[in-house]
């Protein structure tokens, strides 16, 4: 039996799923180039290859869209951990700094900051979408550390995360290096030091 959506998008056939990821993946691209307002649900469609009905079909809204495109930013190439505190962070940090630079993140999010008076809810969208699943990553691999005992009992897993992840937010604003190799270790050491 088919689900609604399925009905909805293909009369009872799947939906495609490549089609999806064509969709997402030009929303990217557009939102990291053109912008939140130039990026319109026609232009994706144009850009993906695809009918203005096959979007409209799967995302009601622009800021729908725009939360599945980010959404669909986080499912790849999230390193497994291998239980060393030092290491699964800078694989995360290492991981999220490539895919940040990939997929022009930091321009998304900027213009998406920048389009937050007018829309009211993209920050929000954001938050949910990339931001937090991101975080939530870095979260566990810190809370796993505290019980093995590599980092002390009472860190503020929050705060630790925060100063682990932040920092590649505020390099980059503040115009430092973040592509040298050795810059995601370096980030982490800075952090264990305290945290330990």
């Amino acid at each position: 039996m088919h689900s609604e959506t399925e009905r909805r998008s293909g009369r009872g056939r799947p939906r495609d799923r490549s089609k999806d990821a064509a969709v997402l993946d030009a929303t990217v691209r557009l939102l990291a180039s053109e912008g939140v307002a130039r990026t319109s649900m026609d232009r994706v469609a144009t850009a993906a290859g695809v009918s203005k009905v096959t979007v409209y079909t799967r995302w009601a809204t622009k800021n729908d869209l725009i939360g599945a495109a980010l959404a669909h930013l986080r499912l790849g190439r999230v390193p497994e951990p291998v239980g060393v505190v030092r290491d699964d962070l800078v694989a995360l940090l290492e991981a999220m700094r490539e895919q940040y630079v990939e997929v022009g993140a930091m321009s998304i999010l900027g213009t998406c900051l920048a389009d937050e008076p007018g829309s009211g809810e993209l920050l929000g969208i954001v938050r949910e979408a990339t931001l937090l699943p991101r975080r939530a990553l870095f979260a566990a691999v810190l809370e796993a550390g505290v019980r093995r005992g590599e980092l002390r009992a009472d860190l503020d897993v929050e705060a630790a995360t925060s100063l682990v992840v932040g920092t590649l937010y505020a390099d980059h604003l503040a115009g430092r290096d973040t592509t040298a190799p050795d810059w995601p270790g370096a980030v982490v050491d800075l952090a264990l030091t305290g945290l330990r």
